[in-house]
């Protein structure tokens, strides 16, 4: 028999039979990539709500932060930037992120999140948010005082729930469109804060040149 018959022959009669085995290969390197990340310590995690412009970058991100801390073996950085939330739309998807998102924050797992402005004001009057003005070092604070996102105006400010990212790495000198603001906002319970202090350092510093 020919090769061409042969090869012919072979996908005629076993090709359910090699998709099923590309299938459970697939499915086990699955379970042991979740097992592996089990395994370690996840030392920030974040998520990039309807990042459109693909600003936020996680993948990139993680291994650029990871390497800028130096995260040692067992640890690992988690960001996403897969989450869409429309607050007036039903969507599977949008519905989908918005559950995520809120599974996240009540199971205490999530340590900040960045979202355009409408949608962080909202989840800046639902979610338990960090005073940033009370608890960033003074000498970033002095550095971010600009950016700082107050809940009231003048003499009613009573806090600092998010950081306005227009001076960042990521937007400035990118190619981001200046239609939205994204907001960063800090959860008041993460036990992260170096890490978190660290990434605010890694986000404002200029990005270095291709």
């Amino acid at each position: 028999m020919k090769l061409r018959k042969r090869l012919r022959y072979l996908y005629d009669y076993y090709r359910w039979v090699f998709f099923l085995i590309l299938i459970a290969g697939l499915i086990l390197f699955y379970m042991g990539d979740l097992i592996r990340q089990s395994r370690q310590t996840v030392d920030l995690q974040g998520f990039f709500i309807n990042d459109r412009q693909n600003l936020f970058p996680a993948k990139e991100l993680t291994e650029d932060f990871s390497d800028y801390i130096k995260i040692p073996r067992g640890h690992r950085i988690a960001f996403e930037d897969s989450l869409f939330i429309d607050l007036d739309s039903s969507g599977q998807y949008e519905t989908a992120s918005q559950s995520k998102l809120t599974a996240y924050i009540a199971a205490r797992e999530l340590d900040f999140l960045v979202a355009p402005e409408e949608l962080a004001r909202y989840y800046a009057r639902s979610f338990p948010l960090m005073d940033l003005n009370k608890l960033l070092p003074e000498d970033l604070k002095d550095r971010l005082e600009e950016d700082l996102v107050w809940d009231g105006e003048g003499n009613k400010a009573q806090m600092a729930w998010g950081l306005d990212l227009r001076h960042s790495r990521f937007l400035e000198g990118t190619a981001w469109d200046h239609k939205e603001s994204y907001y960063l906002m800090i959860l008041s319970y993460t036990p992260h804060w170096d890490a978190l202090v660290s990434f605010l350092q890694y986000a404002y510093e200029k990005a270095p040149q291709p």
